[in-house]
């Protein structure tokens, strides 16, 4: 796609819509020191928690929460309904290679996890872990784990997750582990999962299964960033996007 075609394509996205965050956090403190490279941290949007490794620079982490929290809304937008989730996830891929976005496959598979106990950080690493280096997985499930309990802990950041939520309803959520490849490209397991979730009263952040197995779909795949790509639509879509993008994404301390 021709860099103009890029532009074209973000000028038609659809605005992200304005919401009112409740008053008790109008005056967050934001105090929290800035990111340091070497330590691992985490971001939380609508249905998203990225969880980003040991390496990530703070202009790679603003760059991947902008490209998924913009395409993750143009994709609802088109396909808003639960029943679409496989058209809703096409979309969804197809919008991010269009912003420079480099992917393998984008299908949706439907697997079953045969344990009790299961949290939503486990079913993650269970579907990333077979596109990941046995290492790789290790780290992923620890820094997964971290950022799941970061967010279960700060109530601003449970607001921001569960703003599109249904309790009791089939849940859809995505926990991306994103790392720094050594061409300074931002790699990440887009890793968007469905299951049934009503079990859980208090939403699938706090969902801990209590069947022998658990069914879901998955639509699990690695991608890339092209920087060469994305430094051309860059402040486009910063331009278009960032002064609504702010209230959508809460970016968490390190850990």
């Amino acid at each position: 796609m021709l860099l103009e075609q890029r532009l074209e394509f973000i000028d038609s996205l659809p605005a992200l819509p304005p919401i009112i965050m409740p008053r008790a956090f109008a005056a967050y403190p934001d105090n929290q020191p800035p990111h340091d490279v070497s330590n691992s941290t985490a971001s939380v949007m609508p249905d998203t928690i990225n969880a980003f490794l040991p390496g990530v620079p703070q202009q790679i982490i603003d760059d991947v929460n902008l490209c998924k929290l913009v395409m993750q809304h143009a994709a609802t937008k088109k396909y808003p309904e639960e029943r679409q989730l496989f058209e809703w996830y096409k979309e969804y891929i197809t919008g991010l290679s269009n912003i420079g976005w480099t992917f393998q496959n984008k299908d949706i598979q439907e697997t079953t996890i045969r344990r009790v106990g299961l949290t939503m950080d486990q079913v993650a690493f269970e579907v990333a872990s077979s596109l990941l280096t046995p290492g790789a997985a290790a780290v992923l499930s620890k820094v997964s784990n971290q950022a799941v309990e970061s967010v279960k802990n700060n109530p601003r950041a449970i607001e921001i997750f569960n703003r599109d939520s249904k309790l009791g309803t089939q849940a859809k959520f995505d926990i991306a582990p994103v790392w720094v490849d050594s061409h300074g490209q931002a790699n990440m397991v887009l890793n968007c999962i469905s299951l049934d979730a009503r079990e859980s009263t208090r939403g699938i952040l706090f969902w801990k299964s209590t069947r022998q197995s658990t069914t879901i779909k998955t639509g699990a795949v690695r991608m890339y960033l092209s920087n060469h790509t994305f430094s051309g639509i860059r402040a486009k879509l910063i331009s278009k996007y960032t002064d609504a993008a702010n209230k959508y994404i809460d970016n968490l301390p390190d850990f």
